[in-house]
């Protein structure tokens, strides 16, 4: 990352989505059934409903020529773009539809729709480009199908997650805003890469995306600059000046008396090292102690300071 133009990158396994997914399928199974009714068309109302009988998957890689020449293509779209694309599949999805008030037979099979992620003014934005279907009905509604249902979906797809955003984030007292420069859709991994932009004190941005080679051997990794890190460093450290770190005194009987304290001022001079799991800086420690021995005595009188010592930085 040291030479890298974004300051944080974030890589998730095709595993680890698969299964976050299944969990959410799980703890918020209504998220995964709905219904819209758009606009009527040429006076014709429709309605359309889908229950998801099984968590769906995500699969990074973009359709084969085959799957994608069958499957029923969004308004203007006619090829696949060559970055961002992966597909969505749902094992058994059951959809209903309305036509006015007569419902049309009940469709339930395995469903892929091919979705473009592109990077939309800092945000990302999800293109639905097609669906395939794997049980069609016959008839009259096989057409309603292809040429209403599915174009009709496949738009009101493409507002979801619209721009969506990083909200910033509130680290060691400083607003933290990260910018998407970078979105990867590689055969393992759905990779994010962000510019920061820290509040206090600034942290250069990030105008572009060199190539990477992004990690491929663990599910779930992250990259993060030497420069944001520094900054994110320093500001955690800060929230520690003129903190007492200790403070204590003890008393052994006819022996000694000891007291102590330590309170820590400030670090400067953090520098990351060539390895960035270490780091180093100049570190002020006000400290103060004081020792008391105590002649043994059968009474127990007596005393003398042996020594007291101490440091402000």
């Amino acid at each position: 990352m040291s030479n890298s133009n974004f300051d944080l990158a974030v890589g998730v396994g095709k595993d680890a989505i698969n299964s976050g997914l299944q969990k959410a399928y799980q703890q918020h199974r209504e998220a995964f059934r709905g219904s819209v009714t758009p606009a009527p068309i040429e006076g014709t109302t429709y309605t359309f409903a889908w229950d998801f009988l099984d968590a769906p998957s995500l699969v990074l890689a973009p359709p084969d020529k085959d799957l994608w020449a069958k499957m029923i293509k969004a308004d203007g779209v006619t090829v696949l773009p060559d970055s961002g694309v992966l597909q969505f599949v749902a094992q058994k999805l059951q959809a209903d539809c309305k036509v006015g008030d007569t419902a049309l037979p009940r469709v339930t099979g395995k469903v892929t729709v091919a979705l473009q992620l592109k990077l939309d003014g800092g945000g990302i934005t999800v293109v639905p480009l097609g669906a395939w279907l794997e049980n069609l009905p016959d008839g009259p509604t096989s057409i309603i199908v292809k040429n209403v249902v599915v174009p009709t979906l496949l738009t009101q797809g493409a507002t979801f997650l619209k721009g969506l955003k990083i909200p910033a984030q509130d680290l060691f007292g400083q607003t933290v805003t990260l910018n998407l420069v970078r979105l990867d859709v590689i055969p393992t991994h759905l990779v994010l890469a962000s510019a920061a932009k820290v509040s206090k004190p600034s942290a250069v941005g990030a105008a572009g995306a060199d190539p990477v080679d992004w990690p491929t051997d663990k599910q779930v990794f992250t990259l993060i600059s030497k420069g944001l890190l520094t900054t994110l460093l320093t500001a955690a450290i800060k929230q520690y000046e003129n903190k007492q770190l200790a403070k204590g005194d003890k008393t052994v009987k006819f022996l000694a008396s000891a007291k102590w304290d330590a309170t820590f001022r400030r670090a400067t001079n953090l520098t990351i090292g060539s390895d960035p799991t270490t780091a180093s800086a100049g570190v002020d420690i006000d400290w103060h102690v004081e020792l008391d021995l105590v002649p043994i005595s059968p009474d127990g009188s007596g005393g003398c300071a042996l020594t007291k010592a101490g440091h402000e930085s």
